[in-house]
């Protein structure tokens, strides 16, 4: 007998999870559209002088050269701020699945604009009063106006947001990150 009632309880906090998890998806399905433009931090390559401790060969803007000079000249990718232009729509189907298409704008060099489209695939949940986004898959891909392309898969991956629905807008909060969607 004791058994059964824990059996129930269980199966009674379960089935209040599932029902949780539907009233969410069952609100957020649809479409939600989203545009905005503001200051973001994007990876960008520099040109940077590094101190040459080792003894390989490097480059001063003094013009020496070779080994012993004190300095030497490398490209890293690291992040700046700058003036970006967003768009995105979201899919949410009723069974939680969704579709994020992700499209940015920004300079890449003087006269030259990138744009950098990511499509991510995956399921919608409810956990913990947080919504989690699992991204099963997707691509990202870049285009130059000066004539640069490429792109890749993306990886399995998990997303959390504390998530507002009402009034047909969708506020995804993660951090200082706050989107307003509409619905589309």
């Amino acid at each position: 007998m004791k058994n059964l009632a824990i059996f129930t309880a269980v199966t009674a906090i379960a089935a209040t999870s599932v029902l949780h998890a539907e009233a969410i998806s069952a609100s957020a399905a649809g479409v939600w559209t989203q545009s905005s433009s503001g200051k973001e931090l994007v990876l960008v390559p520099r040109i940077k002088l590094q101190p040459n401790v080792g003894v390989s060969y490097g480059t001063s803007l003094g013009g020496t050269a070779g080994y012993g000079s004190p300095t030497r000249t490398t490209i890293v990718t690291e992040p700046a701020s700058m003036q970006v232009a967003r768009s995105m729509t979201l899919e949410i189907g009723k069974d939680g699945r969704f579709t994020w298409k992700i499209a940015k704008r920004h300079a890449e060099k003087e006269g030259c604009s990138m744009t950098t489209t990511q499509v991510k695939h995956g399921r919608v949940s409810q956990e913990g009063g947080k919504t989690i986004f699992a991204v099963e898959n997707g691509t990202e891909s870049f285009e130059s106006s000066c004539g640069r392309q490429g792109g890749s898969k993306l990886a399995q991956t998990s997303e959390q947001y504390d998530v507002q629905i009402g009034g047909g807008r969708m506020v995804l909060q993660s951090g200082a990150t706050r989107w307003t969607f509409l619905r589309g």
